[in-house]
């Protein structure tokens, strides 16, 4: 019976363990919520990092407003941009060596279609021409009007460029991001579930240990027979 007990008890804690480690497991799996500032950063204290084969850059995406609690007029974003408007687009050249080299700017509206195909370009909304950014910083702006998915390009170098020297950086203006159903009542359902199955196998192993206990106590009090000589 100490075993049968001590065998439940390590089977109730793992079921129990397992559900409880549900609910935290999918809220990570889960994405943030986009309404909560849209993936708004402040100053150098977060990133948003894109990069291809060849390059890599820090992209900053800013529209005007105030963020409560913030000094600046203008309100950062990375790759999701909650609303439309005139629109800011810096990046910051990671490489020294390419702020040597011309870079030109492109910022077009994108059709992503269906069925997970490239990206076809809709229309250039704003152009910059090749220059060299000493600084490391290239920017632009565009205003943009109407909802949907748009792309910063840059054209790295002012020779005869391939497809290496273009780096694409998509971001998304307007567009609601896919809200995933909350799991956490199927995390609780679990929970309830584990601790119905664990009193049911407590009882049933109960019930088992004491009907053999009774059979035990009741073939060692009983009388053996009497014998008789032949």
């Amino acid at each position: 019976m100490t075993h049968r007990y001590a065998f439940f008890c390590r089977t109730a804690a793992a079921l129990l363990g397992l559900s409880v480690a549900a609910g935290p497991a999918f809220g990570a799996s889960s994405p943030r919520d986009m309404n909560n500032a849209r993936q708004m950063y402040q100053g150098a204290s977060m990133n948003c990092l894109v990069a291809n084969d060849f390059y890599a850059v820090h992209f900053t995406a800013m529209q005007e407003g105030r963020y409560e609690g913030e000094r600046h007029d203008f309100v950062k974003y990375c790759q999701e941009i909650p609303g439309t408007g005139k629109t800011y687009l810096s990046i910051d050249l990671l490489d020294r060596d390419v702020r040597n080299t011309p870079v030109a700017l492109r910022v077009i509206e994108e059709d992503l279609g269906e069925g997970g195909q490239l990206p076809k370009e809709k229309s250039t909304l704003s152009e910059v021409p090749p220059k060299i950014y000493k600084n490391g910083t290239v920017e632009t702006y565009a205003n943009i009007t109407r909802p949907g998915h748009y792309a910063l390009i840059a054209v790295i170098g002012d020779e005869a460029v391939t497809e290496d020297d273009r780096l694409r950086i998509p971001f998304s203006v307007g567009v609601p991001s896919p809200v995933q159903p909350n799991r956490w009542p199927g995390a609780l359902a679990a929970l309830v579930g584990a601790i119905v199955l664990a009193t049911l196998c407590y009882v049933a192993y109960r019930h088992l240990g004491l009907r053999r206990a009774g059979s035990a106590a009741a073939g060692g009090t009983a009388k053996a027979p009497r014998r008789f000589p032949v």
